[in-house]
């Protein structure tokens, strides 16, 4: 249990205007004290002590640029802010691309922990909640530390953040090629169906499982060339092909989790170039991996902390949109 956080600093940019976000300090609100099972959050009699940061803007060149003009350095250095943005897209990477979809002028809202020492010295604690558009879709995520005191994070419905499949296997320039009946096979010179998708990528880029599994081929498989075969839970089995090299330790029957590094971008077998050639295979049959992995949600929250996490989202709510409740609670106001 924790007392929430001594002060709410609001960092908020002024519409139409390009400049630096606006920073504003102000007491946290009596309201602000909640009793939710954070472990750790607040650190009594030790060296850290916690504030609040609510950052919210308009999205510009990058996820780290959109944050790095929103808070200067006085709140968070360089490398904390660096920090920071790693973890905001690693908390999407199941649903956002910011290296690609981000456009300029769509709205973000985060609220984060800094954490100060007794000599001044400052840090990014964690994510508490971030309410995003990507692509024209909106998101939120929410912290919520469940009886086993792990943290996680689930969206406004209660369906955790994490996925069982990543969106894409390996950082890419370009898709290649598409799931498809018919293609045009550039080397073999006749039309046969394409049952998975080429990502264009540098040669040697690192080649990550897509999910849990176990390995059943990790060896040359003729028109694939250097292939990995990874069997997941219910009958699916992901592919990666035209590799240079294999990870560490990969063989049939190692236990890989998602992430890992499996193999490298390279061109071996019936390649014109270095790519990856990934498919997505269910109970032996092909399917395009971006329809099938789209549709997947995360797993529900469990019905003994539901009431407890929907007291947490209003809280994180109430610390993110202060005017919106100031006006609710207002006479006359819903």
């Amino acid at each position: 249990m924790y007392a929430l956080l001594t002060t709410l600093i609001l960092v908020s940019a002024p519409a139409g205007d390009s400049a630096a976000a606006r920073v504003e300090l102000r007491p946290a609100p009596a309201t602000a004290t909640a009793r939710v099972s954070v472990g750790g959050f607040e650190r009594r009699g030790e060296r850290w002590r916690s504030q609040a940061i609510r950052i919210e803007g308009t999205f510009t060149q990058s996820l780290y640029t959109s944050l790095a003009e929103a808070l200067p350095d006085s709140l968070l250095n360089a490398r904390e802010r660096s920090q920071m943005a790693w973890e905001v897209a690693d908390l999407f990477r199941w649903e956002a691309d910011f290296t690609r979809d981000l456009r300029n002028g769509e709205p973000y809202s985060i609220l984060f922990e800094r954490l100060v020492d007794q000599d001044g010295e400052v840090r990014f604690g964690r994510l508490l909640a971030a309410e995003i558009t990507v692509a024209g879709k909106t998101m939120a995520a929410y912290e919520f530390d469940g009886a086993g005191g792990q943290t996680s994070y689930y969206d406004g419905d209660g369906n955790s953040m994490q996925r069982s499949f990543l969106r894409v296997p390996v950082e890419f320039k370009r898709i290649s090629s598409e799931f498809s009946s018919t293609r045009f096979h550039p080397i073999l010179k006749y039309w046969r169906k394409h049952e998975g998708i080429d990502y264009a990528a540098a040669p040697g880029s690192p080649v990550m499982a897509v999910g849990d599994g176990t390995v059943l081929r990790a060896s040359w498989a003729g028109g694939y060339g250097k292939l990995v075969e990874v069997a997941h839970a219910n009958g699916v089995v992901t592919r990666y092909g035209h590799l240079k090299g294999f990870g560490r330790d990969i063989r049939p029957g190692t236990r890989v989790v998602q992430g890992q590094c499996i193999g490298f971008v390279g061109s071996t077998g019936l390649a014109t170039g270095p790519h990856l050639h990934f498919e997505f295979r269910v109970n032996g049959a092909a399917a395009d991996p971006r329809v099938a992995m789209a549709g997947e949600s995360g797993q529900p929250i469990g019905p003994e902390s539901a009431g407890l996490y929907a007291r947490t989202v209003a809280l994180w709510r109430e610390q993110m949109h202060p005017a919106a409740t100031l006006a609710s609670s207002a006479p006359g106001g819903r």
